[in-house]
């Protein structure tokens, strides 16, 4: 419990982040979005980069998630350190 984590899935997919509960049947993650998803200024409003200058757009994805993961898709589990 509260312990930085990389868990890897059965699917090969590697989720980095922090344990927060654990039941039977689930481990449940807190896990960090840093990236920028890429969209298209121009979809919905106005926003930055458009010919109009700054106004509503998208902000860029940051911040906590929480994920579910089932016991049984969890292929490995390791501890990270902290830094």
């Amino acid at each position: 419990m509260k312990q930085y984590v990389l868990v890897e899935t059965q699917q090969g997919e590697q989720l980095q982040g922090v344990i927060v509960d654990m039941d039977d049947e689930n481990v449940y993650l807190v896990t960090p979005v840093i990236h920028q998803e890429q969209r298209n200024p121009y979809a919905y409003g106005y926003g930055y980069g458009s010919p109009y200058g700054y106004g509503y757009g998208y902000p860029p994805s940051v911040g906590l998630r929480r994920l579910i993961l089932p016991l049984t898709a969890i292929a490995a589990l390791s501890l990270l350190p902290w830094y």
